[in-house]
């Protein structure tokens, strides 16, 4: 039987997902799409494979990219607790080396 994890989306992750919501609403004024890629979203964070192949060190732990659509889900699998947490949400266009990067720095 395959382990269950909690899934668990950071501040961070939260904030991603709430800027991409509201730049859609500003330039698209499309509410119904905002609230579906939030749910997208939600639900990729939730089907995390736990068994990923890439990872940068942060704060001891290992993050891990999953890319989701047009998105890369950056997240950390805590085996003792059983938790994964979803730290960055991020369009698969931007210079994710660059800005997890840097936010790496400023957190640690």
């Amino acid at each position: 039987m395959a382990k269950r994890y909690r899934v668990v989306i950071a501040q961070s992750g939260k904030m991603d997902v709430m800027n991409k919501k509201r730049y859609i609403i500003e330039n698209f004024k499309y509410r119904d799409y905002a609230q579906n890629f939030s749910a997208k979203i939600k639900k990729a964070a939730q089907g995390l494979d736990t068994l990923p192949t890439t990872g940068v060190q942060y704060r001891g732990y290992d993050i891990y990219m999953k890319p989701n659509s047009n998105h890369l889900l950056f997240y950390t699998v805590d085996e003792e607790k059983m938790v994964v947490t979803v730290l960055r949400v991020l369009q698969d266009g931007m210079d994710w080396e660059y800005i997890i990067k840097h936010w790496i720095e400023r957190n640690v």
